[in-house]
């Protein structure tokens, strides 16, 4: 992931999140121009009294067989070349996935043409297979009726991406740790530079390219850290003894199925990391920080204040505008849909001495809950106390926390404040280290390119 340092580079990000069936670290030429074709039954802005449909309308519930898809719109002109050598009558598009409501949001896709029917699609999809043009199928499905919003997660996203890559920069700040093949992984930074990675798994999920010495200059071959888990100190005095690129995205389920086997990666971009010589379990959250920082403070899970306060939390919860929005948009699709709303709330908290956090989160469902490869309802609110000595408590105003995703508490510099630390799965694995106000004090995010349905 390149650092993010102009604004119009955010604007480009915020249609978009990172996949591609190729590579997203490779630097692409000036993207072509794809043939959009006209629609003659579009209503002409000019009618009076009609509001001209947005052009992604005639897609809409479409299949569309997909070559390409990134986070950063223009790039996919190599796979456009491609497909005009492959001599098949095509008629390429690219599409904002955030104007569909079936579609992984925050992306940009470049389409070889677009069918009525999944059988149709299918057997084009063959015949670019067998041209050695990989693609794959999808229903676009309706409309997305809160495309503003979507817009807007993805700027935020976007603008949280070159925040986390900034903060990075500072030899001091959490450093979130992973496991793949066996070795342990300190993150360093961002990638400015193309490198030539090599595949690390026989899956080829995980690419990597050995680095001399750090590229971000913080950290030098010997140096030593400490690392902690969600509960605390796991161990201390881990060396540094190596540096690598690391692209570990995760691809479209239709890159393990190449033939022959992909050269390049099929997910994200290259990250820069410091080997360590102590071992951490693959399914571990750890985070580093320099040997010799004060230790922060962790909170205990499962242990906090009695019945009758999380019972008040409970209480106030249930009469946020935030929640009485939820139960009745809830109610309104549960009934169109003849399905009952189900609600649920449930309180997570944590305690350190005399000072608790309690997460109350409140969850409404119709059906099976799958809101993103269904059409159920799936929807939450949480409300985050801390509570202190004598009484005294503060709501965090983290307005979209998903307390679910809260696997610890902790105060990182000893000045009285929380800091939460967020595990997510969907739409990208995530670790996150939050602020009180939900600013991301550290992160590391494994781009999804799979549609996950």
């Amino acid at each position: 992931m390149l650092r993010l340092t102009r604004l119009f580079v955010l604007v480009l990000l915020a249609v978009s999140g990172c996949t591609e069936l190729r590579g997203c670290g490779t630097s692409e030429p000036a993207p072509l121009q794809a043939a959009v074709a006209p629609d003659a039954g579009t209503p002409q802005a000019s009618t009076p009294g009609v509001a001209p449909p947005p052009r992604e309308a005639r897609y809409a519930k479409k299949w569309l067989v997909i070559v390409h898809s990134s986070s950063t719109p223009g790039e996919g002109s190599g796979v456009l070349e491609a497909l005009k050598a492959t001599g098949l009558h095509t008629e390429p598009l690219r599409l904002s996935t955030n104007a569909f409501k079936d579609l992984r949001p925050c992306l940009e896709v470049v389409v070889a043409k677009v069918f009525e029917t999944r059988a149709e699609a299918e057997g084009f999809r063959e015949q670019l297979s067998q041209a050695a043009v990989t693609a794959y199928v999808k229903n676009a499905g309706p409309l997305e009726p809160e495309r503003g919003r979507k817009d807007a997660t993805c700027q935020a996203e976007a603008e949280a991406h070159a925040a986390r890559a900034e903060a990075l920069n500072r030899r001091t700040v959490p450093r979130f740790v992973e496991s793949h093949v066996g070795r342990t992984f300190m993150l360093l930074g961002e990638g400015t530079t193309s490198v030539v990675l090599e595949p690390m798994d026989v899956r080829r999920s995980v690419w990597m390219a050995p680095a001399e010495e750090d590229p971000t200059g913080l950290f030098l071959k010997g140096e030593t850290v400490d690392l902690y888990g969600a509960a605390g100190l796991l161990q201390a005095g881990c060396a540094v003894k190596g540096f690598a690129w690391i692209n570990r995205g995760v691809p479209h389920f239709g890159y393990f199925q190449q033939e022959p086997p992909p050269e390049a990666p099929g997910c994200g971009r290259p990250w820069a990391f410091a080997e360590l010589d102590c071992a951490v379990a693959p399914d571990t959250l750890a985070f580093a920080l320099p040997a010799g920082t004060k230790a922060p403070v962790f909170f205990a899970a499962g242990e906090g204040p009695p019945a009758e306060v999380l019972a008040a939390e409970e209480t106030a919860l249930r009469r946020s505008e935030r929640f009485a929005a939820l139960r009745s948009e809830g109610s309104i699709q549960a009934e169109q849909v003849q399905e009952r709303l189900n609600e649920e709330v449930r309180s997570f908290r944590y305690a350190s001495g005399s000072t608790h956090a309690v997460f109350t989160v409140a969850r409404f469902r119709t059906g099976e809950g799958n809101s993103v490869c269904g059409g159920d309802y799936n929807q939450q609110v949480t409300r985050a106390v801390v509570r202190g000595p004598g009484g005294s408590e503060r709501t965090l105003p983290a307005k979209e926390l998903v307390g679910e995703d809260v696997v610890g508490v902790l105060d990182l510099e000893g000045d009285g404040k929380v800091e939460l630390l967020v595990q997510e799965s969907w739409p990208a694995q995530a670790v996150r280290l939050l602020g009180e106000d939900g600013s991301e004090l550290a992160g590391a995010v494994v781009e999804n390119c799979d549609c996950g349905c």
